[in-house]
């Protein structure tokens, strides 16, 4: 990933079937400095929040960060608890 952590915040994340929302928080690793992982909210009544490995990540450009996996999949990924 070549864009600071603080640079991800607010982007839109896509998956190939439709996009999800913007990135809530960028978790980092604390020795290297490098995100691992992309925190999505999910939009239900009371909200959710995900965490994304970085690996999900194909690209970023200039409309948001691209994502490799379906909605599908990011739902059922384990929800985050901070």
């Amino acid at each position: 990933m070549t864009l600071p952590p603080q640079d991800l915040t607010g982007k839109p994340l896509i998956c190939p079937d439709g996009v999800l929302g913007p990135v809530v928080e960028v978790l980092v690793d604390p020795v290297s400095g490098e995100p691992t992982h992309l925190v999505w909210r999910e939009p239900v009544v009371l909200y959710q929040e995900i965490s994304i490995p970085i690996s999900y990540v194909e690209e970023v450009d200039g409309e948001g960060i691209r994502l490799r996996v379906r909605r599908e999949d990011i739902e059922r990924l384990p929800r985050f608890i901070w």
